[in-house]
């Protein structure tokens, strides 16, 4: 009995050192599939807020930019989107926070309402605060990836499914945003690129 007891518990501490084992192995490649490539959209941050804000400092974005970069650090990882792709994404689409075109603070991605299918600015959504916008860009973004909205959406964000489900995939890369996906311009995804490389070098 006291053989077979010990048996028992022989078995039961290889057993116990095989999952150890097998939970040590796998680490290593759960934690690596957490680094967020340059040209993804989902996952982790590569650069920290701090990075992000001293960058747009650094190219004279206005308070509209500044004023929303805590706001994505707090917001997009709900998501697993990452910020400064978003954050990248707005200083493009507003002109770094002058709004040069037809679309007004808070919208930060040149977001129109549902259906509309013109450039004048009745067209396109006027958050009411930063907090608003921000969400709201980071809702679209949702709808082109996949990903839940945080909270009641715009009403582009059904356009934008629709869309990108008649198209039958995901969008997961920058690169993948230009040519008609969310702008029109084939050099869209190289500008955001452009400033995400920019930041890298801070």
């Amino acid at each position: 009995m006291v053989r077979y007891l010990a048996l028992i518990s022989l078995t039961v501490f290889f057993a116990s050192g095989l999952v150890v084992l097998e939970d040590a192995r796998t680490e290593p490649v759960l934690a690596a599939t957490t680094v967020r490539g340059p040209d993804q959209i989902l996952g982790a941050p590569r650069y920290s807020q701090t990075t992000v804000e001293s960058y747009a400092r650094s190219i004279d974005c206005s308070r509209y930019i500044m004023k929303t970069i805590p706001i994505y650090y707090r917001l997009a990882p709900r998501r697993n989107i990452a910020p400064e792709v978003l954050v990248a994404q707005a200083i493009v689409e507003t002109g770094r926070g002058y709004y040069g075109g037809d679309s007004k603070p808070w919208n930060m991605a040149g977001i129109k309402k549902g259906g509309a299918v013109g450039d004048n600015p009745k067209d396109f959504e006027v958050p009411p605060t930063a907090y608003e916008g921000v969400r709201m860009h980071l809702n679209h973004m949702a709808a082109y990836t996949g990903k839940r909205p945080i909270g009641e959406p715009h009403d582009r964000f059904y356009d934008a499914r629709a869309a990108q489900k008649q198209r039958g995939w995901w969008v997961r890369r920058i690169s993948q945003l230009g040519d008609g996906i969310w702008a029109t311009d084939s050099s869209y995804a190289s500008k955001i690129q452009n400033h995400l490389d920019d930041m890298g070098r801070r």
